[in-house]
C-alpha cells in the first residue's frame, strides 16, 4: 500500500492522539489541518520555523512534526534542532527530508550533505520513503526518519537478578 505523506501524517496522529503537537515549518499540511478541526479544543499546535526560537520553549509536546523545509539551515544547526526537540521537547519526533544519496541529481542538497547514517546518530529510524509520482521528474524523493523513545532503546534481557552472580543481592547492593 502507498501512502502519500499527507495519509502518513493523518495515520501517526491518529494513532497518537496528541493534545499538543510541535510543527517545525512553514506550512501546515492538509492531515495537521483536519486532525485540529477534529479535535476542536483537545489538541493545541505550536509552529516554529527558526531553530533560534526553540529555546524560548518551555512546554513538552506529544508529537513533532518536521517539515522538508528543515534541510535549508545548515547541517550543524539541523543536528542542534534534532537533538534539542529530541532531549527536551519530545518523544516521538516525524522528520520529512529528501537525503543527498537519493538526490544526487539535485545541486541545493549538496551544500548540506544530509546522509542516513546523521540521522541514524541521533536515534531516528527511516519509516517510510516517498517516491515521486512522476517517473523521471526533478522532484527529490522524500523521506519519513522517526524518533521513538519506546523503540529506541530496547530492555537488556541480561540485566535482571537470573543472570546475576549473586541473585539473592540483585539490586539491593551497590558498589
Amino acid at each position: 500500500m502507498n501512502l502519500s505523506p499527507d495519509q502518513l501524517i493523518a495515520n501517526l496522529l491518529e494513532e497518537h492522539h496528541p493534545k499538543n503537537v510541535l510543527l517545525f515549518g512553514d506550512e501546515q499540511p492538509p492531515a495537521v489541518k483536519e486532525y485540529l478541526e477534529s479535535q476542536k479544543d483537545n489538541c493545541q499546535l505550536q509552529t516554529i520555523n527558526d531553530a533560534s526560537l526553540l529555546a524560548t520553549i518551555a512546554t513538552r509536546f506529544d508529537i513533532c512534526l518536521i517539515a522538508p523545509d528543515f534541510i535549508n539551515q545548515s547541517k550543524q544547526s539541523g543536528i542542534e534542532l534534532l537533538a534539542g526537540i529530541r532531549n527536551r521537547l519530545c518523544h516521538h519526533i516525524y522528520l520529512f527530508i529528501p537525503l543527498k544519496e537519493n538526490n544526487l541529481r539535485e545541486s541545493h542538497l549538496e551544500k548540506n550533505d544530509w546522509q542516513e547514517s546523521d540521522l541514524f546518530s541521533l536515534g531516528l529510524k527511516r519509516l517510510a520513503q516517498f517516491k515521486p509520482q512522476t517517473p523521471n521528474s526533478n522532484e527529490p524523493i522524500l523521506n519519513c526518519f522517526a524518533y521513538q523513545i519506546e523503540s529506541y532503546i530496547k530492555k537488556r534481557d541480561w540485566n535482571n537478578a537470573r543472570f546475576w552472580a549473586n541473585p539473592e543481592r540483585f539490586g539491593k547492593h551497590w558498589w
